[in-house]
């Protein structure tokens, strides 16, 4: 997974594919007794959204599969929880993702939840956009989680009352210039969920989708430190509340996730700040 050439899938023939897990070193004030038996996988857990989801689902006392294509920088991140195990993933590879599950399933056990943060933005202008990018794009935001839920259909793969969320944006909300290829993924993103809520229902399977506004990542860095001093002054304007940190929409990513969501299913929730009803 966090190495090597798509054909070669087992583990034992190449070290540097194992799954890591982190030093046996836990919180006083998270006690490895409170850990709960099933695990919840977090995509992306090496950025800013991902890294504050798993953060907040370990302080609740979860099992946190965190996954990245970075697997020493994960490792490093969350090693002092001992119950957080780190795997290193091309997500963007279909036969790594099917490796993956089978993986953690086989040595963790059925899995209780998803958090599928992993992404990329690609600023380009429509008239320059490539189909390589555009690909890359759909890849990571649209096959990717697209088949992980499939595998997390599959009889075994998931525990009772397993819940999936998946991060979209609102880029496929309203025009962002520069995002063409972006918004058109994420806008599939939502297509794909009520289909899939009708399927998944029938196998006790929930799925949502939460869709932040702005947040402070190394993401959004790369399109606001690109911005003008008229042109930050009017975004900052457009978000009464002000920008999003990480931990602004940790909460709601995780709220699905919970037992008091479990008859809440096919639907998406928009966090922004006030973005969305600011007065024009």
């Amino acid at each position: 997974m966090n190495s090597g050439t798509n054909a070669d899938k087992n583990p034992d023939k190449n070290p540097d594919r194992r799954p890591d897990t982190n030093p046996d070193t836990t919180p006083a004030d998270n006690p490895a007794g409170n850990l709960t038996a099933d695990p919840f996988i977090v995509t992306g857990a090496g950025g800013g959204i991902g890294g504050a989801v798993a953060a907040q689902l370990l302080g609740e006392g979860k099992k946190v599969i965190a996954v990245g294509r970075n697997l020493a920088g994960l490792c490093e991140k969350f090693s002092g929880y001992a119950n957080c195990v780190c795997y290193g993933c091309d997500l963007s590879d279909e036969a790594e993702i099917t490796y993956l599950i089978k993986t953690i399933v086989r040595e963790q056990g059925a899995v209780r939840g998803l958090v599928h943060c992993a992404g990329f933005d690609k600023l380009s202008p429509l008239y320059l956009n490539k189909m390589d990018d555009v690909e890359a794009l759909f890849k990571i935001h649209v096959f990717a989680p697209m088949t992980l839920c499939k595998l997390l259909s599959k009889r075994g793969n998931a525990a009772a009352g397993c819940s999936l969320v998946l991060i979209s944006s609102l880029s496929a909300h309203e025009g962002a210039a520069g995002h063409t290829a972006y918004a058109a993924a994420k806008g599939a993103l939502e297509g794909f969920l009520p289909t899939a809520a009708c399927e998944l229902a029938a196998r006790d399977i929930r799925i949502n989708i939460v869709v932040p506004g702005v947040i402070r990542t190394r993401m959004s860095q790369g399109f606001i430190g690109k911005m003008t001093i008229d042109q930050l002054e009017s975004l900052n304007n457009s978000y009464p509340l002000g920008l999003g940190n990480p931990e602004d929409a940790a909460g709601m990513i995780c709220f699905p996730l919970s037992e008091k969501a479990k008859w809440i299913t096919g639907q998406k929730y928009i966090i922004d700040g006030g973005h969305m009803c600011r007065k024009a």
